[in-house]
């Protein structure tokens, strides 16, 4: 863990830093066993109750593809969702979802493996649908900003160019270390190329089973002047459409290190706990009775 002492009072009593919670979504998603409708809101709601203001709720995708969230139009309450075309698009404002995820990558092979299209192809697909959209609304997803199994690394020139992408559907862009390869000096150029194209920076990242590593771009994050953090409860989750994906980044770690740095969350963490126990019960199931008490 981060020795507390890097970041003084002083600097961080004042900066709020936000905490992007994914657990119902890109934490549940890959489970094989279907999650009950009523437990996915009892996580949700015992979320919002521990004072997280952002919350990734479900994905409006086929569910032949990810069953697990073949129940999203219930499970919806009032956060975010992610939609990958047009139709999930209808079916999340027929909920009256405001608040939209999309996703992309400088990765083609990714691009076709996840959504069947290329870069461009999933660019304009954005923008047909969501020219009235404000962009304020819209978070965009850079998935293995920091390096891909199929494609390597990306010069500065790439991401730069998904930048501008980025910038004709939304204001704030994820960098998504999605195998847990990031650099912190990656961290930091990202930050600056997101800055000069005028985007909010985010993180979101996932590790193979070492969090000391995803929080060390956490800090490097904090010292470039990002703000915005996705994290899943009890660490559940990671991406099912690519091979050694790591773990996400557990809620748990980063409030708790937020909160000892000095950095204003917002988060109770006594009532947090709650929403760990129903992940920890989730990732416990193994049969048909599910305890949510």
């Amino acid at each position: 863990m981060i020795p507390q002492g890097l970041f003084s009072t002083l600097e961080c009593r004042c900066v709020r830093v936000s905490i992007y919670e994914v657990g119902p979504r890109d934490g549940l998603q890959a489970l094989e066993e279907f999650v009950p409708t009523e437990v996915k809101q009892r996580l949700i709601a015992s979320l919002y109750e521990a004072g997280l203001e952002h919350v990734e709720e479900t994905s409006m995708v086929h569910p032949r593809l990810v069953p697990q969230m073949a129940d999203a139009e219930e499970v919806f309450s009032k956060g975010a969702v992610l939609v990958l075309n047009e139709r999930g698009y209808k079916r999340a404002k027929s909920v009256g979802a405001s608040k939209i995820n999309i996703v992309f990558s400088p990765c083609e092979t990714f691009n076709l493996k996840n959504m069947n299209k290329t870069r461009s192809e999933l660019i304009l697909m954005y923008r047909n649908f969501l020219d009235k959209t404000p962009k304020d609304d819209v978070r965009v997803y850079l998935s293995m900003a920091f390096g891909s199994p199929y494609s390597g690394s990306f010069t500065e020139q790439q991401i730069r160019l998904c930048l501008r992408d980025v910038k004709m559907l939304g204001t704030t862009v994820v960098f998504s270390d999605t195998v847990g390869v990031g650099l912190e000096k990656e961290v930091a150029l990202f930050a600056k190329l997101a800055r000069e194209e005028g985007l909010t920076p985010a993180l979101h990242l996932h590790h193979k089973g070492k969090e000391e590593r995803a929080m060390s771009l956490v800090r490097a994050g904090l010292l470039a002047g990002i703000t915005q953090f996705d994290s899943s409860i009890g660490g559940l989750g990671g991406c099912p459409f690519v091979e050694e994906s790591g773990a996400n980044l557990s809620t748990e770690t980063l409030a708790e290190s937020l909160n000892a740095w000095g950095f204003e969350t917002g988060i109770d963490l006594e009532k947090l706990r709650k929403s760990s126990k129903i992940a920890g019960k989730i990732k416990m199931k193994k049969g048909a009775a599910w305890l949510v008490n």
